[in-house]
């Protein structure tokens, strides 16, 4: 039997398209993607967290707009147990179109914009945002609620 995690994380994510593409974030140094955002502090909101996670590790102002999916992920990292609730909302540059190149402000971590069709190859993490996203994500009929039930239990 696999040990509990030790507290839940709840992560505001983003889904941003330019010219048909998916935004994505990655970990230089272990490759795999996820969508854009990070973790909700203690008395911050969800679109609050998210505009800050842009300004952070981009620079970029966002408009943060509709939640698109809740995913409940529960997984194994560096043998450890994590559980983590995803917040997906649509966002939007605050002032004109998105930036051609995404620049890091942080040297963990690069963005790209990617085709749909190459998202199968991207390791995009966690799964289940990989399959709603090949499901047409937003625009499938998928949601607003995804669970991964096959995982750690």
């Amino acid at each position: 039997m696999h040990e509990k995690p030790k507290r839940i994380e709840l992560i505001a994510r983003a889904v941003g398209r330019r010219n048909g593409r998916l935004l994505l974030c990655r970990n230089v140094a272990n490759g795999y993607a996820f969508l854009p955002g990070g973790h909700i502090e203690p008395g911050e909101t969800a679109a609050a967290a998210l505009a800050r996670e842009f300004m952070e590790e981009c620079g970029v102002p966002v408009t943060v707009g509709n939640l698109l999916l809740v995913n409940e992920h529960r997984f194994v990292q560096d043998d450890r147990p994590r559980h983590e609730i995803n917040l997906v909302f649509h966002v939007e540059p605050r002032q004109g179109p998105w930036p051609q190149r995404m620049q890091s402000l942080e040297k963990a971590i690069s963005f790209e914009w990617i085709e749909p069709a190459a998202l199968p190859e991207a390791k995009l993490l966690p799964p289940p945002l990989l399959a709603w996203l090949l499901a047409g994500g937003p625009d499938s009929d998928q949601g607003p609620w995804l669970s991964d039930p096959g995982a750690v239990s």
